[in-house]
């Protein structure tokens, strides 16, 4: 009895050393486990991150801050106004009387400029519109949906024929203030014979330097929805402008 008993204790023993051992070992596999993947991960981002890299990245994020700060310094410059993107309702502009008609304050000297330097080279250039209010807008949108109903179009086809002219209240980049139509040799019709004045020529020549794009260029239609306007002038900064310009595109491309 003594010596089962003594065996049972002899079991025991061993069966705790066992397992003394086999938790050792286990301690020291999984220590081992972790230092390798430890030491997989600092290579890896010593190998991803070099002092090359480091530099890029931090030339990246200065990047993008000069992108987020012209962004919000241009903003106002490049404000895109067409029939899928009204005005704002609760958009508001600083206007200033210009030659008898209304538009941005902010773009009057450049606008002044540029007339006053079209005549020193000898180029008649008047302003016959500026700013419009929606209301105003609106107006001239029903007024000219009503002369195609006269003529014996039905309602819609009246106003899909208005919107190849007009855009719709809302719609209208007059209503911005940082567009303006164009007169020379004191005609006073809007069409496209302005393409053939020395003063579009000038224009085309000149008006990137002050900030301003032919806003509805000949082969754009399809992108702006608007057909040719060559009279048609909006300002979006010199810079803005002059890059639009170099391209051959127009705002919506460009914004």
């Amino acid at each position: 009895m003594n010596n089962h008993l003594q065996r049972l204790r002899e079991q025991e023993e061993l069966t705790r050393n066992q397992r003394r051992k086999n938790m050792r070992l286990s301690r020291l596999l999984a220590a081992m486990v972790l230092l390798c993947f430890s030491l997989t991960g600092m290579v890896g981002v010593m190998m991803s991150i070099s002092p090359k890299d480091e530099k890029k990245s931090d030339e990246n994020v200065n990047e993008e801050a000069v992108k987020t700060e012209l962004s919000e310094e241009d903003k106002w410059q490049l404000i895109l106004v067409n029939k899928e993107r009204v005005v704002p309702v609760d958009f508001t502009v600083d206007l200033i009387t210009f030659d008898n008609v209304r538009v941005d304050c902010r773009i009057s000297d450049m606008l002044r400029d540029m007339l006053n330097d079209a005549k020193k080279d000898g180029i008649d250039i008047a302003i016959c519109s500026g700013y419009r209010s929606v209301s105003e807008q609106r107006q001239i949108y029903e007024a000219k949906v009503s002369s195609f109903l006269t003529q014996g179009y039905n309602e819609e086809a009246s106003k899909i024929n208005t919107n190849q002219y007009i855009q719709p209240p809302g719609a209208s980049e007059h209503h911005t203030g940082l567009a303006v139509d164009l007169q020379t040799g004191g005609k006073p019709a809007l069409d496209e014979s302005f393409a053939q004045t020395p003063a579009y020529e000038w224009l085309k020549e000149n008006a990137a330097k002050y900030g301003f794009i032919e806003r509805y260029p000949k082969d754009k239609s399809d992108i702006t929805g608007v057909f040719w306007e060559p009279w048609h002038f909006r300002y979006v900064g010199p810079s803005n402008a002059k890059a639009i310009t170099s391209m051959g595109i127009c705002l919506e491309e460009y914004v």
